[in-house]
């Protein structure tokens, strides 16, 4: 190691200096004590000269001891950013972690249904995410990930009480001609895609995955590129890379459909197609090089089957346009489908949803940020949807920790013919959280 040999060459060096200084003192001492002897100079003047040396003598050795110090330092740095301080078997390991966690106070009310069936307000202190993140590059183009998940599970049949670990992602990735393939517990394309935007998922989920539409990972296969290599490094300093082609890129695959999170897995032998396609049409432009228009479908069957012998159709589209900065963002969808993943109807499905943040001028680590979606469930019926806003307001203390507060509403319309459940009540509900990751 580089380190080792700094280290040998600092004794040696050293040492040679300790003799050399320790030579040219004993020299300059017998000068000032013959000078002394002969009347030139005082006794108080011969201390005081004797002193100087000794002084010019020990600054010497310390100048000389900080620089070697500081190279072996940095070499040691650079040997530890290697790994080479790992055993051979740990050496490219990456080890990650985070964690969502927030107070929050929900207020339920509405007018519409009986009070029983409106459900209790709450006020707790909960944990949203504790992922765990292990990812190794094997070589130049083989490589594996996997992530595991804490969660509170809802199954009335799981009487395990506290956090349990899931299975998130557990994936194969293989890199060929400037490009990824993941196979095993692989991400679906819309989640990440709409993350690598909106930087405020630790307030709440995504559209589709908060609707229940569709699954953030599902066991599979799938392709993910790039469209004329990526942005410059002045954007990839706020942006996330693998959405930041620099014309575009995209990102398809095949899936079993259920999601990582159901515990019956497949339900039928029809497979899940899906693709994320992006464009960025002016990437040399400053301030409009974040702009990017994208296009989204998944088409196969439900895994809930609405009978014993057939699955619902599925499908889902979802256009959108987003413009991201360093200072700001701003992103668009517009959804249109049928049925949901692991649902048991195929209803013809809409919705929209915008969203934004912005830094504080003078206070750049400061952020506003908020949104608005509306979902509709069905839309062979009038007034059968919902609308979500969110406001909030997030600090970065760094990189890896960021606090902060938000309010968020939820108002539905109503339409009796539709249907009115204990699922559909308005409510206000507080957060004061934080995301820490590394």
């Amino acid at each position: 190691m580089v380190w080792k040999k700094c280290m040998f060459l600092f004794i040696i060096f050293w040492s040679m200096l300790l003799i050399s200084s320790s030579q040219l003192y004993a020299g300059e001492a017998e000068l000032i004590n013959l000078l002394k002897k002969k009347g030139i100079i005082t006794q108080q003047e011969a201390e005081q000269l004797l002193q100087e040396v000794r002084s010019e003598a020990q600054k010497e050795k310390e100048d000389v001891q900080k620089s070697i110090t500081t190279e072996i330092k940095a070499d040691i740095k650079k040997d530890a950013a290697k790994g080479e301080f790992l055993p051979s078997y740990l050496k490219g390991f990456k080890f990650g972690a985070q964690i969502f966690t927030e107070w929050n106070a929900v207020n339920r009310f509405d007018g519409f249904v009986p009070t029983t069936t409106v459900g209790k307000n709450t006020n707790a202190f909960v944990l949203n995410r504790g992922q765990f993140t292990l990812s190794r590059d094997i070589n130049d183009w083989l490589g594996m990930n996997i992530t595991a998940d804490l969660f509170y599970s809802t199954d009335t049949n799981d009487t395990t009480n506290g956090a349990e670990l899931r299975l998130k992602a557990a994936y194969a990735s293989l890199k060929f001609y400037g490009t990824e393939t993941m196979v095993g517990m692989v991400p679906t394309p819309s989640d990440g895609y709409d993350n690598s935007i909106w930087l405020f998922r630790v307030q709440g989920k995504n559209f589709l995955d908060d609707r229940s539409i569709l699954s953030t990972y599902d066991l599979g296969i799938a392709n993910q590129g790039v469209f004329g290599g990526y942005m410059d490094d002045e954007y990839l300093k706020f942006a996330s890379k693998p959405f930041s082609g620099k014309w575009g890129g995209y990102m398809v695959g095949l899936y079993n459909g259920a999601g990582f999170t159901t515990t019956t897995g497949e339900g039928n032998n029809n497979k899940l197609a899906a693709a994320l396609v992006y464009f960025r049409p002016l990437p040399t432009m400053a301030i409009l090089k974040g702009l990017q228009l994208a296009y989204f479908g998944a088409y196969g069957q439900s895994n809930g089957n609405a009978n014993a012998t057939t699955y619902p159709d599925f499908q889902v589209n979802m256009g959108q346009i987003s413009l991201l900065h360093n200072n700001f963002g701003v992103m668009g969808q517009y959804y249109w489908g049928k049925g949901t993943a692991t649902g048991t109807e195929d209803k013809n499905r809409s919705g929209y949803l915008v969203s934004g943040f912005a830094r504080i001028p003078g206070l750049e680590k400061l952020r506003l940020f908020g949104k608005v979606y509306n979902y509709d469930p069905d839309t062979n019926f009038d007034k059968n949807d919902y609308s979500i806003y969110v406001a909030g307001l997030s600090y970065d203390f760094n990189p890896m920790f960021m606090p902060f507060v938000a309010f968020e509403r939820r108002d539905n319309q109503r339409n009796v013919a539709a249907g009115t459940t204990s699922a559909n009540i308005d409510y206000n509900k507080y957060q004061v959280g934080m995301q820490l990751k590394f």
